[in-house]
Formats: C-alpha cells, sequence, structure tokens
C-alpha cells in the first residue's frame, strides 16, 4: 500500500485572507495593524477572518506585503525570532513558577506583546510548542561532543534553557536550600547549580544539577 499526504482543507483560501485585509486597510485610510484589524473585525464585520488565521495560514507581516502595504521600519527591524518568544516564555513561566497567562501578558510581565505570539498561531499554539521546544534534547553540535570527550567529559558544562527548565519545574521553581521563590519573592534570582562541581567530575545532567537562589549559589563553595 502506498501512502499519500493529503492537503489540509482551509476553511479560507489565501486570496479570501488577503480581501479581508484591503477591507480593512480601505476603511482606516490606507493603515492597518493587526489592532486595526481586531477593532474593525469586532466591530464592523464578525464575517472576516481572525488575524490569527492570516499570520498562522500566510504570516501577518508577508500578508500586509501581499496586499501592497509598505512594511513600517519598526515591523522591518525589530523581528524577534522563535527561540526568543520561548525564551520569554521560559523566563516568565520560572519567575511565576506556575504557567504564565494572557492576563500577565496584559498586566505587562512579558517584554513582548500578546501579538507578537500570533506567529504560533496565538497563546494556546505557543503554550503548545513551549512545553515541544522544553521537552526536546537541545542538539549538541560534534565539535563540541568531541571536545568534551577528549577531556573525559560525556556531557558539556553549558546548562542549555530546556535542561534549566526542567529542573526548576522539578525543584518546583524554589531554591532547594532555602526554599525562596521568585513566585513569593520577585527580588529572588534562581540559578541552576552543579551539585557535585563540574571541577571535581560532576555532570551536566538533571540528577547532577539542583535549583538554588542568587544568595545561597553565591555562598556555595566547590570544597
Amino acid at each position: 500500500m502506498d501512502f499519500k499526504i493529503e492537503k489540509l482543507k482551509r476553511s479560507r483560501t489565501d486570496d479570501e485572507l488577503l480581501n479581508d485585509m484591503k477591507r480593512v486597510v480601505k476603511a482606516n485610510h490606507g493603515k492597518i495593524t493587526q489592532k486595526l484589524y481586531k477593532e474593525y473585525r469586532n466591530s464592523i464585520d464578525s464575517s472576516i477572518a481572525d488575524d490569527s488565521v492570516i499570520c498562522r495560514q500566510i504570516g501577518w507581516n508577508k500578508a500586509i506585503s501581499l496586499i501592497g502595504i509598505e512594511l513600517t521600519k519598526y515591523q522591518n527591524n525589530k523581528k524577534i525570532t522563535e527561540d526568543e518568544l520561548l525564551g520569554e516564555i521560559l523566563r516568565l513561566w520560572t519567575e511565576l513558577g506556575r504557567q504564565p497567562t494572557t492576563t500577565d501578558l496584559k498586566n505587562g510581565l512579558s517584554k513582548y506583546s500578546r501579538n507578537r505570539f500570533n506567529i504560533f498561531g496565538g497563546w494556546s499554539g505557543a503554550l503548545n510548542r513551549f512545553v515541544e521546544w522544553a521537552n526536546n534534547t537541545e542538539f549538541v553540535s560534534p565539535e563540541i561532543m568531541r571536545k568534551e570527550q577528549k577531556a573525559g567529559r560525556n556531557t558539556n558544562r553549558e546548562i542549555n534553557l530546556r535542561l534549566r527548565f526542567k529542573v526548576m519545574q522539578r525543584d518546583n521553581f524554589k531554591c532547594c536550600v532555602c526554599g525562596n521563590a521568585p513566585a513569593n519573592d520577585p527580588s529572588t534570582i534562581l540559578h541552576i547549580d552543579h551539585v557535585m562541581p563540574w571541577s571535581k567530575g560532576g555532570e551536566t545532567v538533571i540528577e547532577n544539577l539542583q535549583t538554588l537562589c542568587q544568595n545561597c549559589n553565591l555562598g556555595k563553595s566547590d570544597i
């Protein structure tokens, strides 16, 4: 039996989505932003597609270019990468000690607006992508592995973001020594520490890592 990929059926074609955007441009004297688009959809015509559909199916900035609107300097020069957005979710999750919500974004806790996460198809899509990202093993280049293996090590000394998140999650986002947590004391800064120091042969594996606050980590000695 031969396997074949079937194309997903879309509720709207790209041309229909672009025509929706053109209607918003016309109604706003040649201007369009996601905010203007949402306002038009909510107050004037709820039949046009949700902006998250455009972001997911075409990409907002690409769609703007396709309808003949020049991207602003801000849109051209302030492109934020997927890893930067996922890193921001990691920071929020770590500081809050729980899954961040859209309310947290509205309250200004994130350095990026909610609209920035629309590249994932919305906030729920961003969280799903984050979980997938955090649970994957980060690729270590063969060059680094050869260097570490030559030195008699199985792992790299540097603790990647994914592993940091897993350790903090296991330790309930609080210091293993004093119990301080950013969720209770915003001034608390968490570090990831090798239980058996790297200098004494300790490997960078989750079993040899622990969450410490900055004060406890600075007061810890390798001796």
